[in-house]
């Protein structure tokens, strides 16, 4: 396997804050990147200094092929963040949306079995718990229909596909996130010990609030579940989203 430094670029923080009481680590939805997060690290408070993952395929990485094997993502993650996450002596948290969930809750796993720093906290939002298998199979669709289901999502990958060009360059990214998250299988192994705080959308047809609430068997550690007002986007569509986000990335004491 192929180990990419983190000076590569698989993460980008906008501003630093070395006085900060937590570092969050935000991991993206199918197709999205560094933009997704970025209006969130504007509006947190001094205290969260937050770090956003730019997988390959994507914006700075644009020349890089996008992986469609979640377990060898995974892996490549870990090489390049354990080093980093190992270095700041505040708690590390990670929030995850649909992709980017499954990726965070599958590195902190990773990092446990090779003995490197675990976040404290992890925010899952967005997607069945890991042992309940995908309810889509969009990766095997044809072009037209693959984009009428991407559609269908809402959010901004459907807004980037209304546009021709903009189509052209990221659908083979897009495409390749969804195979890795709907070919994805969960492997069974122990709980993690840290804090899960589980979010759902309400309106999200493909994907049920009592299955994201399962996220709260993987671990030990405390549990929360919330259900928001909004579909598969809700993260980007409800109001003062980081008022329970603070709440949830703070570990426990």
């Amino acid at each position: 396997m192929r180990t990419i430094a983190a000076d590569r670029g698989w993460v980008s923080c906008g501003r630093r804050r070395p006085t900060a009481a937590v570092r969050l680590y935000c991991f993206p939805y199918a197709g999205g990147g560094l933009a997704a997060y970025q209006p969130w690290a504007a509006r947190l408070p001094e205290e969260i200094e937050v770090w956003t993952v730019c997988l390959p395929g994507r914006e700075h990485r644009l020349d890089e092929a996008a992986r469609t094997d979640l377990h060898g993502l995974v892996d490549e993650l870990r090489s390049a963040l354990a080093p980093q996450l190992a270095g700041p002596p505040a708690p590390v948290a990670f929030f995850g949306h649909s992709l980017g969930a499954l990726l965070a809750y599958e590195l902190a796993r990773a990092l446990r079995e090779h003995g490197d720093r675990e976040p404290a906290a992890l925010v899952l939002s967005g997607r069945a718990a890991a042992h309940h298998p995908p309810r889509r199979r969009m990766h095997t669709l044809g072009d037209d229909d693959f984009i009428a289901a991407v559609q269908g999502l809402g959010g901004a990958p459907s807004a980037a596909l209304e546009h021709p060009e903009l189509r052209e360059l990221c659908l083979p990214t897009l495409r390749a996130d969804i195979t890795a998250a709907e070919t994805y299988r969960y492997r069974p192994g122990p709980p993690l010990d840290c804090a899960i705080a589980s979010w759902a959308g309400d309106a999200d047809a493909g994907v049920p609030p009592d299955a994201v609430a399962d996220w709260a068997q993987h671990t030990t550690g405390p549990t929360r579940h919330r259900l928001f007002p909004g579909d598969h986007f809700f993260p980007w569509s409800t109001p003062n989203i980081l008022t329970p986000l603070l709440k949830d990335i703070h570990p426990p004491q």
